[in-house]
This record gives C-alpha cells, sequence and structure tokens, in this order.
C-alpha cells in the first residue's frame, strides 16, 4: 500500500509525505500520508483491512488566532483519495481493494489538523513481483449451442 501511494498522482498533490504508522513527524504542518495496517486474515486468500491518513492543517481565516478545518481543501483531498481508489486494480498490484466505509475527515484535536480517512478491505493474490494470472471475463458461445469456450489465462507482469 505504501508503494501504491508513493506512485499515484494522490501522492504528487499533498504537500507532504507518505509515512508508516507511527513514522509521521509530530509537528509536521504539512498535508502528510499516514498509512495504517488496520486489520489481516491468513488465510488461502490473505484478507485485511488498511486505512490512509491525509491529513491537512487547520487554518486562521479570520486572523484571530480560532484554528478550523480548511473544508475547501479537506473536500478536494477526498476527491483526490476517490480517485486513487479507483485507480487501485488489478492491472497495479496483487491486491484487490474495495472500500471499506465512505471516504471522511475526522479531526485530530492534539495538533489542530483535520484528516480525511480511507478505509479500504483489501484480498491478496500472490506476490506482487510474480507473475500473475490474469483470467479473461470473456466467454464465446458458440452458434450451434455447444459448451462456451473461455480464453485462456493470459499471463502479464506486474509494472
Amino acid at each position: 500500500m505504501y508503494r501504491l501511494l508513493k506512485d499515484s498522482t494522490l501522492y504528487s498533490m499533498i504537500s507532504g509525505e507518505v509515512y508508516r504508522q507511527g513514522y509521521r513527524p509530530r509537528d509536521s504542518r504539512l498535508e502528510d500520508a499516514v498509512v495504517i495496517f488496520t486489520a489481516g486474515l491468513p488465510d488461502q486468500i490473505q484478507t485485511g483491512v488498511v486505512t490512509v491518513h491525509i491529513y491537512c492543517p487547520d487554518i486562521d481565516p479570520y486572523g484571530n488566532g480560532v484554528l478550523v478545518e480548511d473544508g475547501q481543501r479537506t473536500e478536494e483531498l477526498e476527491a483526490l483519495a476517490q480517485r486513487w481508489v479507483d485507480s487501485l486494480t488489478a492491472e497495479v498490484s496483487c491486491y484487490k481493494f474495495k472500500l471499506q466505509q465512505t471516504i471522511c475527515t475526522d479531526y485530530a484535536e492534539d495538533i489542530n489538523q483535520h484528516f480525511v480517512v480511507v478505509c479500504l478491505k483489501y484480498k491478496y493474490f500472490g506476490s506482487d513481483d510474480e507473475t500473475l494470472n490474469i483470467p479473461q471475463a470473456a466467454v464465446i458461445v458458440t452458434e450451434d449451442g455447444d459448451l462456451p469456450i473461455t480464453q485462456p489465462v493470459i499471463k502479464k507482469k506486474n509494472v
């Protein structure tokens, strides 16, 4: 997940860096993304949940020392995060991702920042460095009513 985020357009649109949980500088005032491994279940197909927090420093719009959410920017970050989630397909990794919950914004009161929450369920199929077998969805039905013929599996190397 860390690598997928670092290689994304979303990463280029935030002012900060991508960190694993516990490594973000406490005094950062940048739009940092933090990847959090939330849960994982070992099984024949590994499944789990990964959460990404994208921080957005609060602003003082009236110059009176009262910090509030930068609502316009958090909305932009939510939209960017949604586009990033939509781009997470089998073409880019061995993971199948699905939103666990709606992308939303939460408040980190102790640091006067809001953060966008992206909570993703995943299923893991194989190794990121191995050749993938991607079955094709196309099915050909013969005109004379014979059994359908399914296209063979196509081998693909991840980029």
